[in-house]
């Protein structure tokens, strides 16, 4: 019944599942066990206070906040494990604890009967040492009712670490959605299964590091996940790999299309990414104005012009979009390179501005699912009709949907970027806000087309290189801060890390994680 982390690979991180899944499959691996459920929340509770004692050992006066469900009753089951332990507890139960059913009136009762009282929030008193959020978890669907907005802000604004149980409150454990407030944690600990509402959305916002407490019964879950998390390790095995007699040839043909006036920074980002992924070959098709100086200062990189290059047969795959631009041109530039990538069936990277042509086209142009698709969520909402606050509502059902609609695998960006093909779809929890400017999605293109460009297929080339360009921009972040990150800063450690022999997960896991 260890607590597992997720920078580490674990079987038991590989697999998401939605709320309603976890309290359905509790249920019946609890009966299939012999288990009675209130057994289920003391080992929910016990993990929560163990993890608690071990991270924050000095701590010695903890506020536990409790709702009407079960996280409250887990509130209770942490609560008098502290106060036996001799740490001072303030319990608030939110609303009133004689409504209280079944196994959480049970936890209550336990905890009254070993001595604990029960407080209202205007009843708090001092600072604490540590504050344990048990006050709504994973059955919130609506917005956070009135009654739990001042719970909700007095932990917020409490100078004190906060350890969440399951789901920061007002989080939407499915989405990642913010229901109107939420509780903003240091460490939550997700119980059996994580859901990925924990990962991406809004979620990384609020949930600080998450943690896994499977409480034994994870692998007795008859449900199918709804998505899975990617970890670089196994993914790294992946990558191409040259035999010693190799040529560039050998190593893949990538171009590079797009770069219109005024825009030949994306292209330029794109193509030495793409380099720096060990492609033996790129070029860049571009812009007649400015075709003369992508090369300056990377003459590695080969250029050509559009419209007077037409040899649409020399690569291995297409990336189609960066810097492309919605002019007349950019139309032309674009026609002409679908046309031919579907012609002589090359893999494609569709990203930027290549995605608004695509979506004006949608109607006549022919699928293929050769391809990967790479929107942001403004692009996903272009893509499908819709505001961009419905996209980052519900992304898994967003990337679901463009899939079915566009076929091929789509990569939806963002704060746990998601990769859906026809089966199943896959989440990155790599990645940090630095790279949030800038060139990061030209450069991702670059490193997508790259792995196609050597053999790979979609599916494998987008979860490699999401999850690559994510770990990039982390020890990119790690050696000169987040802020001021630029996307040319990947470059070095993209470099170091496909040429690296050691497992990334394994040498960088959080030493402060408890196993």
């Amino acid at each position: 019944m260890g607590i597992i982390g997720l920078e580490k690979p674990h079987s038991l991180t590989q697999s998401l599942w939605t709320a309603e899944q976890i309290r359905v499959g509790e249920r019946q691996a609890a009966a299939s066990c012999g288990m009675a459920m209130f057994e289920l929340m003391t080992r929910a509770g016990l993990a929560v206070f163990e993890l608690a004692r071990a991270r924050w050992p000095h701590a010695r006066h903890w506020w536990v906040f409790t709702g009407g469900g079960n996280n409250g009753g887990d509130g209770y089951v942490v609560a008098r494990l502290a106060r036996a332990a001799g740490i001072r507890v303030q319990l608030v139960q939110m609303g009133d604890p004689g409504r209280l059913s079944g196994d959480a009136a049970t936890a209550r009762d336990h905890y009254r009967a070993d001595g604990g009282a029960i407080e209202s929030l205007n009843a708090l008193q001092g600072t604490p040492d540590l504050i344990i959020d048990a006050l709504l978890g994973t059955g919130l669907s609506g917005n956070v009712r009135e009654s739990a907005l001042g719970h909700i802000r007095q932990i917020n604004q409490t100078q004190a670490p906060v350890l969440a149980v399951d789901v920061p409150s007002g989080l939407c454990a499915d989405t990642g959605r913010i229901l109107g407030a939420a509780v903003e944690a240091g460490v939550t600990l997700s119980f059996v299964g994580l859901k990925p509402g924990l990962l991406t959305g809004r979620g990384p916002d609020v949930t600080g590091q998450v943690l896994l407490a499977s409480l034994g019964i994870q692998p007795r879950l008859q449900q199918t996940p709804v998505a899975s998390l990617m970890q670089w390790e196994p993914l790294r095995r992946q990558l191409p790999r040259r035999r010693r007699g190799a040529h560039k040839g050998e190593a893949g043909r990538l171009l590079v299309a797009g770069g219109n006036a005024g825009m030949n920074g994306a292209i330029r980002l794109a193509g030495e990414a793409a380099l720096r992924c060990a492609t033996g070959l790129v070029r860049l098709l571009s812009h007649p104005e400015h075709a003369h100086l992508l090369n300056l200062q990377r003459p590695e990189l080969m250029t050509a012009v559009f419209p007077e290059c037409d040899d649409w047969h020399w690569g291995d795959a297409l990336v189609l979009g960066p810097g492309l631009g919605r002019d007349a041109w950019a139309r032309g530039l674009f026609e002409a390179a679908y046309e031919a990538g579907i012609a002589a069936k090359l893999p494609m990277v569709i990203d930027a501005d290549g995605l608004w042509w695509l979506a004006r086209g949608r109607d006549e142009l022919p699928l293929t699912d050769n391809r990967v698709l790479t929107p942001h969520p403004g692009e996903a909402a272009m893509l499908l009709g819709c505001k961009t606050a419905e996209v980052e509502a519900d992304r898994l059902a967003a990337v679901r949907a463009i899939q079915q609609q566009y076929g091929g695998v789509v990569v939806l960006k963002g704060a746990g970027s998601l990769i859906a093909d026809e089966q199943h779809v896959r989440l990155c929890h790599y990645g940090n806000p630095g790279m949030a400017s800038g060139g990061m999605g030209d450069v991702l293109s670059g490193i997508i087309g790259a792995f196609m460009a050597q053999g790979l297929t979609p599916i494998h080339a987008a979860s490699v290189a999401v999850c690559l360009h994510g770990l990039a921009g982390d020890r990119a972040a790690t050696d000169g801060g987040m802020l001021g990150l630029l996307a040319s800063d990947l470059f070095s450690p993209l470099r170091s890390l496909i040429n690296q022999d050691d497992e990334h997960d394994n040498k960088h896991s959080d030493p402060d994680a408890c196993r």
